[in-house]
């Protein structure tokens, strides 16, 4: 090893080994610490990052051609707003049109657990002569759990939502989803089978007829279903993105009633087993905050 000495000017004389040896390292302790200095004045710790603030607010409304009332085998327009926000910074994620309005509790990048909640427009025998003697369904508010799990991240995802419903009926309802997501560009194309059951409450609500309701309409049996599976189908969306402000989707799903559904006097005299839904969106993303 090279044995190293410092000579102090201001006194002209050698000093000893020992003393230039510490003054080297203590001159070399003192750089180095005034290199880390200047670098955590310009580099933020990668332990600590500074977290990004505000939120990014997406309203939309959408425009539905959909059957009339479950099972119905007429279509109508109708109109439906959508709100959904995510931290800034926090990429967008994935969601159906089909999905209900949620909120996670617990989130990561695979799996989401939380509340959900959807709306459902009534059945009104007001509204179509072949409902006449049948007592209304009113509008309701479904409000539950849901799940989603990403088996392929950013791929393929799968989804469970169970509702319990307030108002026009107070069934459980459960709908099961999957949906292969691809992005190309600014697009997001998404396709994926669909399954739906429901309690005995919610069937009877929707499918059932009482002995006053078929002797009144006069064209229609008693029925009193179960519980079981409602429906089975495929659901597909496109999206596009404007701008990172606006954004326009198109979507179609198809479901066919199963089961007791299928079996009703409602469905198999004036309705049909086959439901087609088709809806357009239009999407503004701003933020608020930070």
């Amino acid at each position: 090893m090279t044995r190293t000495t410092c000579v102090s000017k201001g006194r002209g004389k050698r000093l000893p080994l020992v003393q230039s040896r510490g003054a080297w390292l203590s001159l070399l302790a003192l750089s180095c610490g005034l290199s880390a200095a200047r670098a955590a004045d310009t580099t933020p710790a990668l332990t600590d990052p500074t977290p990004a603030k505000g939120w990014i607010i997406t309203i939309g409304g959408s425009l539905q051609y959909e059957p009339d009332f479950e099972g119905s085998k007429w279509r109508r327009f109708s109109p439906m707003p959508s709100l959904s926000w995510r931290r800034v910074g926090e990429a967008e994620g994935f969601s159906a049109p089909d999905d209900g309005l949620d909120f996670a509790l617990y989130d990561t990048d695979r799996l989401k657990v939380g509340v959900v909640g959807d709306y459902k427009s009534g059945r009104y025998s007001g509204a179509d002569r072949k409902l006449f003697g049948l007592r209304d369904v009113p509008w309701t508010i479904e409000a539950g759990v849901f799940a989603e799990f990403w088996p392929v991240l950013d791929r393929f995802r799968l989804r469970a939502e169970v509702k319990q419903g307030f108002h026009g009926h107070h069934g459980i309802v459960a709908d099961l989803s999957a949906d292969w997501v691809e992005r190309f560009g600014s697009f997001t194309f998404s396709a994926g089978p669909r399954f739906s059951m429901g309690s005995k409450s919610y069937m009877t609500r929707n499918f059932g007829i009482t002995p006053g309701e078929a002797a009144l309409s006069g064209i229609y049996r008693p029925y009193r279903p179960d519980s079981g599976a409602k429906s089975a189908g495929v659901a597909t969306a496109l999206t596009y993105d404007w701008s990172e402000n606006w954004a326009t989707t198109v979507y179609a799903r198809y479901d066919r009633l199963l089961d007791e559904a299928a079996g009703s006097p409602l469905v198999r005299v004036n309705g049909s087993r086959d439901q087609f839904t088709f809806g357009t969106t239009l999407s503004y993303s701003f933020q608020v905050g930070g």
